[in-house]
């Protein structure tokens, strides 16, 4: 009966009407995903009301094609000027704008292309053939599981970071602050609202990172324009640096898998976006790197790993949305408005009423991230043609989204005030060198950690019953254990620097 299902699907999905919507899609995600202050989330957002006049079928393969394009289109601004177009782009950019810098932008971008397919081939793949398998893995995690995963991806990032382990620290409890500014979940009072009723549900988090990450470079880009600082020049390697790619793909096959299996866990958990995705894979594989030094200063391997991370967090979300009716982010989330425009009701029935949509749709997204690879590496060089414009032109333009993005969610002017703080918050911590990503994966995990430790000291009230708790047991035990050594080496290396000098 699969056998039949899957052909029937494979040849929906490769009709010209479906290959047509999925490139379409996929265009439209990279222009919203590349334009910094705009989302995934967001893109699918405005296009789930136009596919009102589409098929069930064609309207699923072009939101899918958004959302691929959009968190593929994120690293073409991060790789280029350092201005992540998806907040998920974080680290992309931190390790793609190195090497766009030392004048490799066409391979960074090219590297960003073919490993964003790869992630999210696989992770369609993994969406056909094991989503009930991963689905129930995901509905087994209760809060101590997911307080004991939070605590674990909070101090990946305290650890390895090569800025002082107390500044990391800092910076994740300044992150950890803003998420709980709003209402406390226990007894509803408000906390460090200074009276304003827009901040009772919080700060939003898009406006808080596009201040974070988009507006603040735009200040910096301006401050390089008045400066007259030169721009960055651009070597175009032709065929050779195809080649060059694939030869990188070939010696990066742990690192593929690694980062898929990393950003398909990742996906499946509710409410775990690809927003800290990225960093749990790139501190993952730098512990398996021979050259952990080039991390944050241009590793491919530390592209590699963010980039294919994402796009495979990507399929991961929609496993929980289609087999259980739970996404597992805010972009998944809208594909609830989508379906349940057509009629379909995300959970276990939805293969069973409406088995040849989605199988078409499963099939269709593999077929995407291909069609993907080949559409970003054929506009690369029109993607690097961002670096010849005046500085001062992309602050403006930065800015301009920034201001758009940040009002659009919501409809909220207070939102682009939240955004302007962000910034000037952003800018101070630079000047006190704390680092920012703590601050980012604080913010991000915030409300849930919180959320989930509050449900944790009501269900788990003595050791036995964390015993009773494998998986949250293991995950506190090796968070402890990564502490420990990072302490003990860092102690170490500057004993030695002490003795040496």
């Amino acid at each position: 009966m699969f056998d039949v299902q899957f052909l029937d699907a494979l040849q929906s999905a490769l009709a010209p009407a479906s290959i047509l919507f999925s490139v379409l899609g996929i265009v439209i995600g990279i222009i919203f995903g590349a334009i910094p202050g705009l989302t995934a989330t967001l893109a699918i957002a405005l296009f789930v009301p136009i596919t009102f006049i589409m098929s069930p079928t064609h309207g699923l393969i072009m939101l899918g094609g958004i959302y691929a394009g959009a968190i593929f289109g994120g690293s073409i601004s991060a790789i280029l000027i350092n201005v992540p177009g998806t907040p998920a782009s974080i680290i992309t950019g931190w390790e793609g704008y190195a090497m766009a810098r030392r004048g490799d932008a066409p391979y960074a971008l090219a590297l960003a292309a073919v490993s964003s397919g790869v992630g999210g081939a696989l992770s369609a793949i993994a969406m056909l053939f094991l989503t009930p398998v991963l689905a129930k893995l995901a509905l087994s995690f209760g809060p101590p599981e997911f307080v004991a995963l939070l605590i674990f991806s909070l101090a990946i990032v305290i650890v390895m970071l090569d800025t002082p382990m107390l500044h990391n620290l800092l910076g994740c409890l300044l992150g950890l602050t803003l998420a709980s500014i709003g209402q406390d979940p226990i007894n509803g009072e408000s906390r460090f609202t200074f009276g304003m009723p827009d901040l009772l549900s919080g700060v939003d988090l898009l406006a808080v990172l596009i201040g974070f990450f988009c507006m603040t470079q735009a200040v910096f880009l301006a401050r390089e324009a008045l400066s007259e600082e030169k721009t960055i020049a651009i070597h175009f390697e032709g065929i050779t640096g195809i080649w060059r790619v694939l030869k990188t793909m070939i010696s990066s096959f742990w690192t593929y898998l690694r980062a898929t299996v990393a950003g398909i866990f990742l996906g499946i958990m509710p409410a775990i976006g690809p927003e800290s995705t990225p960093f749990v894979a790139h501190a993952v594989e730098k512990k398996f790197s021979r050259t952990p030094e080039e991390f944050g200063h241009g590793s491919t391997q530390g592209l590699i790993a963010s980039e294919t991370s994402i796009s495979a967090n990507v399929g991961g979300s929609l496993i929980p949305l289609l087999s259980l009716g739970i996404p597992g982010s805010a972009a998944a989330a809208v594909f609830i408005g989508a379906l349940t425009l057509h009629g379909m009701q995300p959970g276990p029935l939805l293969f069973v009423e409406h088995g040849a949509e989605m199988y078409t749709f499963l099939v269709a997204f593999v077929i995407t991230n291909i069609f993907m690879v080949f559409v970003g590496l054929f506009a690369i060089r029109y993607f690097a043609v961002v670096l010849k414009a005046p500085k001062g032109w992309i602050a403006a333009f930065v800015a301009f989204f920034s201001i758009f993005g940040s009002y659009a969610v919501n409809s909220r002017l207070f939102d682009v005030g939240i955004m302007f703080i962000a910034t000037a918050f952003t800018i101070l911590l630079r000047f006190l060198r704390i680092p920012i990503l703590p601050v980012v994966l604080g913010v991000i995990l915030g409300s849930l950690l919180e959320q989930n430790i509050v449900v944790f000291s009501i269900t788990v009230k003595s050791l036995p019953d964390l015993m009773a708790r494998p998986v949250a047991l293991a995950l506190f035990a090796l968070t402890a254990i990564i502490l420990a050594a990072s302490v003990y080496k860092r102690l170490r290396a500057q004993s030695t620097r002490a003795a040496a000098s």
